[in-house]
């Protein structure tokens, strides 16, 4: 059994990187496919999500990680509609629990998109989400937990289909994939500017569109 303790490495990313012989780059198909999204020239933000734009703009620096994902990443979930019933469900603050390559990896998903077991059990992963505001030296490292959490969906899920995921710091999204042993990143979408949002809300509606099966 490996000694390596994810836990105890605070999810740091190059750790994770390292024992898992992943790469890490930004030139990947699988993920250039997924933010290939042109939204309408006439398209505009909801009402509801332009406040909340608005007040993560004038308030954001101020919110604790709860009021983050509660004033805002939820809105934007909502406004991006990507459940599907009975195919696809969006579960919050779930454990992922298992074994990889002999390592034992658990995590704590702040948001996850899956296949539901029932009611409201989530079966097959498909998305992730990590947030965390106020950046990675104070607190276990988003990016690090993110990717444990894709590890063990790939393991679990037990195909050969990608896993996405994004991890937030403060404002900024950043997506994310894996597909073998590929981890690939973009670049950091500004939740407070209109336009990236507006490709925020696009990209994760390409989710239903790549991973409905």
């Amino acid at each position: 059994m490996a000694t390596f303790n994810v836990k105890k490495s605070r999810y740091d990313i190059d750790q994770i990187l390292y024992h898992f012989g992943l790469k890490r780059s930004t030139n990947c198909e699988v993920l250039q496919h997924w933010l290939a999204v042109t939204p309408a020239s006439d398209y505009v933000l909801p009402a509801q999500l332009e406040r909340k734009r608005l007040r993560l703009l004038e308030q954001g620096g101020l919110w604790n990680e709860e009021e983050l994902k509660m004033h805002f990443i939820s809105i934007v979930f909502d406004c991006a509609d990507i459940e599907i019933p009975d195919r696809m469900q969006l579960f919050y603050e779930r454990s992922l629990v298992g074994v990889v390559e002999g390592t034992p990896l658990s995590v704590i998903c702040d948001a996850l998109l899956a296949s539901p077991l029932g009611i409201n059990t989530p079966k097959s992963p498909y998305f992730f989400l990590q947030e965390f505001k106020k950046g990675k030296k104070a607190q276990d490292d988003a990016e690090g937990q993110m990717l444990v959490a894709m590890l063990l969906a790939q393991a679990l899920n037990q195909d050969n289909h990608p896993i996405y995921g994004c991890y937030l710091l403060g404002k900024d999204w950043c997506f994310t994939t894996l597909h073998e042993k590929n981890y690939c990143f973009s670049k950091t979408y500004d939740a407070t500017e209109t336009d990236e949002l507006i490709h925020i809300i696009h990209i994760l509606q390409n989710i239903v569109n790549i991973v409905h099966r």
